[in-house]
């Protein structure tokens, strides 16, 4: 199917005779560069305890995260130095200084009972 556009016929009138003819051109924007962007996982880092006895409590930088039996899955630190201890009734308590870099660090503790 054809189709003529209105604008494409000349008017037949004298005056509209000597008028030059219009050019109309569509300018469209330039489309968008796409870029790829790389989206790092963050892994989460902390520490992992494995304490003996089970009731022990956990302290990290001196605040308390919990009981050992609680503490099944990663205790969430940011990377660096912190002060951990561990303490249950009856037995010495254990103090260490621990790294936590940027993969979870195990921790193994087991508490000797006091005299």
């Amino acid at each position: 199917m054809a189709a003529t556009c209105s604008c494409a016929r000349l008017p037949s009138h004298p005056v509209m005779a000597d008028l030059p003819l219009l050019r109309m051109e569509v300018v469209l924007p330039p489309r968008p560069v796409t870029r790829a962007v790389l989206v790092e996982r963050v892994r989460a880092t902390g520490l992992r305890f494995d304490v003996m006895p089970e009731g022990a409590r956990v302290f990290v930088d001196g605040r308390a995260v919990g009981f050992a039996r609680q503490l099944e899955s990663l205790v969430t630190l940011a990377p660096g130095v912190h002060q951990v201890s561990v303490r249950a009734a009856g037995h010495a308590t254990w103090r260490a200084e621990v790294m936590v870099g940027d993969r979870p660090e195990p921790i193994q503790v087991t508490l000797t009972a006091s005299p």
